[in-house]
């Protein structure tokens, strides 16, 4: 594992409820700095398996001692949306999806995920393939950007900020985070503590990642891979993605699986004050647990 600062979002109430048997296998669909994956070993016995998954080869490539020497776990460099290539079906207890960006990539300045700090306008969680934010930002049209903007981003300023953008690269292609950054100050007319970038930014790197759609592949996966009676955990960061988990859970606009859950507990889970105070960016976390059943 990375020297990292993130920090795993409601792990206690994440283990609490995903784990039924300690001689099952589980698997972490997004391991980043290995935080939930860690616990879960915790909680595993000797028969017990871990399965994680990333698609940042960051994540993948930097393994700690504690990871590499286990015979439990194994990890898997791709992305969860192809997750019945490497478990069978109905043999998973648990299935845990963390969704959205760790403190390890907004701080790299050198990814783009962020407007704090100034470094190219990449924004690809795996950046060996795919189209560049920088990319997308100076060739996709400004009803493409309006629209990314607006849906994505859920941004009442979209239209002004891609027309600013459209105008900005016929002089100079846009290259660097500070300076997008700076397009969207000049769009908009910072009234809020949230600062104008934070949307437009989100938007852009779930475009890139087409990450939606990766949700919608990986929630029917995990309903194939899961045993009756094991358990879906997914912690959402914002109403979009939160919206798609509910409503699958729900039986609301399956594409292919006809699987019913019911949940666990409280239909949402939110971190605690203690938390959220210790860990500020966990504060629009919701952690939503269901069960397979027939």
């Amino acid at each position: 594992m990375s020297n990292s600062t993130h920090e795993a979002v409601m792990t206690e109430e994440v283990l609490e409820n995903l784990i039924l048997s300690k001689k099952g296998l589980y698997v972490d669909c997004t391991f980043g700095s290995g935080g939930h994956s860690s616990k879960i070993l915790e909680h595993l016995d000797k028969e017990g398996k871990l399965v994680s998954m990333d698609k940042d080869r960051n994540a993948t490539n930097l393994l700690s001692e504690e990871f590499i020497k286990d015979s439990r776990f194994k990890i898997i460099n791709d992305s969860f949306s192809k997750l019945s290539s490497y478990i069978d079906k109905e043999t998973a207890h648990g299935v845990l999806i963390d969704l959205g960006i760790s403190s390890t990539q907004l701080d790299d300045s050198e990814r783009g995920f962020s407007f704090q700090t100034d470094g190219p306008l990449d924004m690809r969680i795996d950046n060996s393939q795919g189209i560049s934010a920088e990319e997308w930002v100076n060739t996709a049209s400004k009803k493409d950007i309006e629209d990314v903007f607006w849906i994505l981003g859920e941004d009442r300023f979209s239209r002004k900020i891609a027309k600013k953008i459209c105008e900005t690269r016929i002089k100079n292609p846009i290259r660097t985070t500070k300076e997008l950054s700076e397009i969207v100050i000049s769009a908009v007319s910072k009234k809020s503590k949230k600062h104008p970038a934070t949307n437009i930014f989100r938007a852009i790197r779930m475009k890139i990642n087409e990450e939606l759609e990766e949700l919608y592949k990986v929630l029917e996966e995990s309903s194939y891979a899961l045993c009756f009676g094991g358990r879906l955990a997914v912690i959402s960061f914002h109403s979009i993605e939160d919206r798609i988990v509910k409503r699958f859970i729900q039986g609301k606009d399956r594409r292919y699986s006809s699987i019913n859950f019911n949940y666990i507990g409280d239909k949402f889970i939110k971190p605690s004050l203690e938390e959220i105070k210790k860990n500020p960016r966990s504060r629009s976390a919701i952690l939503r647990v269901a069960e397979k059943v027939m």
